[in-house]
């Protein structure tokens, strides 16, 4: 593995583990991924249009308003369906995937 987006890497790394290592509602591995993912900026992601553009929709969809983004997203997933949640949990597994 290469040194480019070894931070967004790692963090994604961590939201995949709380995603799959719990038997938790998909809701609450969510918003603990959540804790991971909003430490990556979409700046790390700058000379890549793609991923820059995959990250801003995992964004969108874990947290519309960009004031309080943390807060936002664990509301946000905690109101999600399950069907809406994991489509969430989905997007962010491929998006890991191609990090490697």
């Amino acid at each position: 593995m290469g040194e480019k987006y070894s931070n967004a890497r790692g963090h994604f790394f961590v939201a995949i583990r709380a995603l799959a290592a719990s038997s938790d509602s998909i809701q609450a591995r969510l918003i603990e991924a959540n804790e991971s993912i909003l430490h990556v900026t979409i700046d790390e992601f700058d000379g890549d249009r793609e991923l820059k553009f995959k990250f801003a929709k995992i964004l969108d969809l874990l947290a519309v308003d960009q004031d309080d983004m943390e807060t936002v997203a664990v509301e946000t997933a905690a109101h999600m369906t399950d069907f809406e949640a994991v489509k969430v949990a989905d997007l962010i597994c491929d998006f890991c995937f191609e990090l490697v």
